[in-house]
């Protein structure tokens, strides 16, 4: 219950900001347990992180928001999205700088939860000094430049986010899963890791190569200077011929087709938005039946457990009436929002 007052309470500070974010309308609603307090301004977010305590709830409301040196505490960040809500006209949630984590006192800080804000930069997971996996970091739905592991982990997420570079660090990864991403490639991690790509969408067209791992129900894209590296296992993947390695494992993969009418929208390219236009692409296939992964869902992003969904999963508002000025001293607000399922 306290969990879902917190959400209101960002919904509502959103709802009477949808025509214009400025500073007094941008906060951070902190629940510490069975209390819950609202910091205004650009620096919201740094006041509710200094205040928070490890297992804490922060709603950010639409807006932009700076960013700490370091994460230190064990939260979780719900943003109002990445992008735009178009149906509802409330702005997305922007952080300004990368989000870095280095630990507190040469520890790790565990399972860190971030979902729906667009970091103008990376996350970046820097080593602690007592070279101990990190735990339990989860990314869900967030656009961001890239995901840098610097750090030896276990149990990482990173999920429907649309990420413009590359998911790379030169360390241990064990049961690292991306799942229904979009990505440029993943690369670097160590040989011993156990990493999983289902269901995403990659465009590596740089002279990086795609690492060894496991490829799942995703479209993959690549060339002869760019493949990936030999060790692979790739299921129901599809991709062009150039880009996987004659040494990978290969089951049920799909190389004839129609690049230029593999998607509904008969954009032959992995641009992000419809040509000419500033419209997000669907990522729906032409023949999603043809096109099947090794769960019977259409390979690419719109298959899988998690399909294609930019939405977080805190309520949304559907609705909203504000009245432009007040009566007897009240301001009359009325607002119908949705409850949202939520995906960790």
């Amino acid at each position: 219950m306290k969990q879902i007052f917190s959400f209101a309470a960002a919904l509502l500070i959103a709802a009477t900001s949808n025509a214009q974010v400025n500073n007094e309308a941008i906060s951070a609603t902190l629940q510490n347990g069975e209390t819950s307090s609202i910091y205004y301004g650009t620096d919201a977010l740094k006041t509710a992180l200094s205040n928070a305590e490890d297992g804490s709830i922060i709603t950010l409301s639409s807006g932009s928001f700076s960013v700490p040196s370091n994460i230190e505490k064990s939260v979780k960040i719900y943003g109002a999205g990445f992008e735009d809500d178009t149906l509802t006209g409330i702005p997305r949630t922007f952080l300004n700088g990368d989000i870095i984590m280095k630990g507190v006192d040469g520890v790790h800080v565990d399972n860190f939860y971030i979902e729906g804000v667009y970091i103008n930069g990376s996350i970046i997971i820097n080593k602690a000094e007592n070279d101990s996996l990190i735990q339990g970091t989860k990314i869900v739905k967030c656009r961001m430049t890239g995901v840098l592991l610097n750090e030896n982990s276990n149990q990482t997420i990173i999920r429907q986010c649309r990420i413009e570079g590359s998911i790379e660090g030169r360390t241990l990864a064990i049961n690292l899963m991306v799942q229904n991403c979009l990505f440029s490639h993943i690369m670097y991690f160590d040989t011993q890791s156990t990493i999983i790509v289902d269901h995403c969408i990659t465009s590596n067209y740089y002279w990086q190569n795609y690492g060894p791992y496991v490829y799942k129900n995703s479209i993959i894209i690549g060339n002869n200077s760019s493949a990936i590296q030999s060790g692979a296992t790739l299921i129901n993947c599809l991709g062009n011929e150039g880009g996987f390695n004659s040494t990978n494992i290969r089951v049920n993969c799909y190389y004839s087709f129609n690049w230029k009418t593999l998607f509904a929208d008969g954009q032959n390219n992995l641009n992000y938005y419809l040509t000419d236009t500033q419209i997000p692409r669907t990522w729906q296939l032409s023949e999603p039946e043809t096109f099947k992964g090794d769960d019977d869902t259409p390979v690419g992003v719109t298959g899988g457990d998690f399909p294609w969904e930019k939405i977080p999963s805190t309520p949304r508002i559907v609705r909203s009436q504000i009245d432009s000025k007040t009566v007897n001293g009240k301001l009359h607000i009325n607002i119908k929002a949705e409850a949202r399922p939520v995906t960790e």
